[in-house]
């Protein structure tokens, strides 16, 4: 290096301290922190890896409840589901609502729910916003006939949810009771499953008066094919009574 390379390079570093303004160069970028905003961020940090969790921990439960109703909806699944996974999916259908829009509803699925895991199709059936679409379900979930462990249940759930069932669903209703009235001898069964049902219409004339009209002639026939049971009897004074 010649000896006017040098005196440039010492030259620049101090004309460059010369030419400095007086007054402090401004902080881009703060070396540290105030305590309360330390304690904003990393308050700030764990809300959002708590929720982080929680949106993966309902992604989880979501993907198990739809593996497990996609299961139990497989025509060789016999077995019912355990009641431990019925109430994680039930649980897990009330807290997000939004989950049916993943759930197949066609009638061939709603039976296998019913028939299998019961509770779930409750639950399907509440969550259900629509009345017209909660009352189709209901109505794909009614064969041509029933055991009385079915029955019990049918009978409850439109007895509980009788404001959203619609005069079509009750007309199913009966001829399912019908069917299963035909294939039990007088006894017992038959005679339960007759009173079961004068509960049922009992309840649905104290909640739609109309029904009495729209569904006379079939429900007087019901009545009368069974007047040796009291129930049924006074079903069909009521209803005679309503279109008097």
């Amino acid at each position: 290096m010649d000896s006017k390379a040098a005196q440039t390079l010492y030259d620049y570093p101090t004309t460059t301290v010369v030419c400095l303004p007086p007054t402090p160069l401004p902080r881009l970028f703060p070396a540290t922190f105030t305590l309360a905003q330390d304690a904003q961020i990393i308050t700030e940090g764990f809300s959002r890896a708590r929720e982080l969790l929680a949106n993966r921990k309902k992604e989880t439960q979501a993907r198990h409840a739809l593996e497990q109703l996609a299961k139990a909806a497989l025509p060789e699944t016999e077995d019912a589901l355990d009641v431990k996974t019925v109430s994680q999916i039930v649980a897990t259908l009330h807290t997000q609502p939004g989950l049916l829009k993943r759930v197949p509803l066609d009638t061939k699925h709603i039976r296998e729910y019913a028939a299998k895991c019961w509770g779930i199709f409750e639950a399907i059936v509440d969550e259900t916003e629509a009345d017209a679409e909660a009352d189709r379900i209901i109505r794909c979930s009614i064969g041509q006939s029933m055991s009385v462990v079915e029955h019990n249940l049918l009978a409850q759930l439109l007895i509980n949810r009788m404001a959203r069932v619609s005069s079509e669903t009750l007309f199913a209703y009966l001829n399912a009771v019908e069917g299963s009235c035909r294939t039990k001898s007088a006894g017992g069964a038959q005679v339960h499953n007759v009173r079961l049902a004068s509960k049922v219409f009992n309840n649905a004339l104290d909640t739609n008066s109309s029904l009495a009209e729209t569904m006379s002639i079939e429900l007087s026939s019901f009545c009368l094919s069974y007047s040796q049971v009291k129930d049924a009897t006074d079903l069909y004074r009521r209803i005679i009574s309503g279109n008097s």
